[in-house]
């Protein structure tokens, strides 16, 4: 009976805040958003806010699922760096789609062909959430990467008004010449696509 009164209350004591917890502290609560009362991400950028990017690419080696998980994202969010962007070429292509297509994306913030290729392929869908995923598209702008033409010009069609938006502004970037303005969607997309297949 005194064990298990000494479990309840062991159990009722709350994590210390993030900004006290120690590197393995912060991982203990991957995946397990009431843990500590933080999502994923909220581990990642305390994790970037104090940890070298050399300490986190380390600690991703040896690193469970969800724990792997908080640790791309802590480095997708951190400025990059050469030795990142080696570590997020191995990740492009892990099993967990959703840490593949943020190491894609750290990849295509640098403009990196191959990363923007894949991410513009059909069917290459990753559930992203409409911010996020308004920031890919824009990106094949940014980068001038005219091959994401067709993949701006279908984007055209998205339900998220940020993701049509970063395509518009992405097909302006590949095409300046282009009409800044049109009478209607649908002549916009005709227009654009006659220029991605002349």
């Amino acid at each position: 009976m005194r064990t298990l009164l000494l479990v309840l209350m062991m159990a009722a004591v709350p994590a210390p805040p993030l900004e006290q917890m120690e590197l393995e502290q912060v991982l203990s609560c991957a995946g397990d958003a009431l843990k500590c009362e933080a999502s994923d991400w909220d581990l990642a950028r305390e994790l970037a806010r104090r940890y070298d990017s050399t300490v986190l690419a380390a600690r991703i080696q040896r690193a469970s699922g969800a724990q792997r998980r908080v640790l791309a994202f802590a480095l997708y969010v951190q400025p990059s760096r050469p030795e990142v962007a080696k570590l997020m070429k191995k990740l492009s292509s892990d099993r967990d789609e959703e840490l593949a297509y943020y190491a894609l994306n750290y990849r295509a913030k640098l403009c990196e062909r191959d990363a923007l290729a894949k991410l513009v392929a059909s069917p290459y869908r990753v559930r992203a959430a409409c911010e996020q995923w308004a920031t890919t598209v824009s990106l094949v702008g940014q980068c001038k990467y005219t091959r994401g033409g067709l993949f701006l010009v279908d984007s055209l069609d998205h339900a998220c008004l940020n993701v049509v938006r970063a395509a518009e502004t992405g097909l302006l970037a590949l095409y300046p010449d282009a009409p800044s303005s049109f009478e209607s969607p649908t002549q916009a997309k005709a227009y654009f696509r006659k220029r991605v297949h002349p």
